[in-house]
């Protein structure tokens, strides 16, 4: 019977502050919060499928860093994920491509768009 109510004394936290078991008690959060490794408490390690769904991230990239990649891409998509994938050391998905352009208006051109980058949303 002394077991549940120390275990009850614990639960309810109804020691007095200053006291010995008090002391105890902060000492154990304190050694678990500093001392349990973070793949205990991260959901990005945790085996589960339904915790380990790849939220989609969102980034820009210029085009000054696409004419940096010398690569042989004809699609659009794989030359940005080549480009992602040397950002993030990664192998990334591409969900959505926008592209971020400057109309530029003189008297005497037409209409030009020129492309400063894109905003991609990936995996």
């Amino acid at each position: 019977m002394k077991i549940f109510s120390v275990i009850k004394s614990i639960i309810l936290w109804s020691y007095e502050r200053g006291s010995w078991q008090y002391d105890i008690l902060c000492v154990v959060i304190l050694a678990f919060i500093f001392f349990t490794p973070n793949r205990f408490l991260d959901e990005r390690h945790s085996n589960d499928p339904i915790k380990n769904t790849v939220q989609t991230q969102r980034t820009y990239i210029s085009t000054n860093e696409i004419t940096q990649v010398a690569s042989q891409h004809t699609r659009l998509s794989d030359l940005l994920s080549d480009v992602l994938a040397k950002r993030y050391q990664r192998k990334v998905t591409i969900k959505r491509v926008e592209i971020d352009s400057v109309e530029n208006n003189t008297k005497n051109q037409d209409k030009d768009n020129q492309i400063n980058g894109y905003r991609v949303w990936f995996e």
